[in-house]
């Protein structure tokens, strides 16, 4: 079943269903079921930060894996030429709330740190390989951060 999943997740039409279904209903699921339900088969949760430029609370749900006592999140953007907003956001005000629990964000500079993480996450799903190949042309690195608690 998550290998039919994760293979649907990186086909054409999983890739739209993420991009505008998935995202506006994988909130709702989350508060409903304590996050034992979501539209994928990917576990993630909402992260909760500060507006880069508006400085309004602004939530997005993301897949997310675990490194010791820090989350682990990808600034993939399904591969898009710029980074995601909240990129922006975690980057001008690293404090933020995941899960309904407090972190700091810190962006991942190390370069071996970096393709550790990003091979862990291609393992929890592999479509941020596809990700990658697809920022590559326009030169864009996917950016990684961990969060840790506060």
């Amino acid at each position: 079943m998550y290998r039919a999943s994760v293979r649907f997740g990186r086909s054409r039409a999983g890739q739209f269903m993420a991009r505008h279904i998935a995202r506006h209903t994988d909130p709702y699921l989350f508060r409903l079921t304590g996050g034992r339900v979501n539209m994928g088969s990917i576990i993630n949760a909402p992260l909760v930060t500060t507006g880069a430029k508006s400085g309004r609370k602004r939530e997005v749900q993301l897949t997310y894996f675990h490194d010791g006592p820090d989350v682990i999140l990808v600034a993939s953007n399904f591969g898009g030429t710029k980074h995601p907003q909240w990129y922006y956001n975690l980057t001008a005000h690293p404090e933020c709330d995941f899960g309904g629990e407090p972190f700091t964000a810190q962006q991942v500079t190390d370069a071996e740190e970096h393709d550790r993480l990003f091979e862990l996450a291609n393992r929890i799903y592999s479509g941020y390989a596809d990700y990658r190949d697809k920022a590559a042309p326009t030169g864009r690195q996917i950016p990684i951060f961990r969060l840790k608690p506060r």
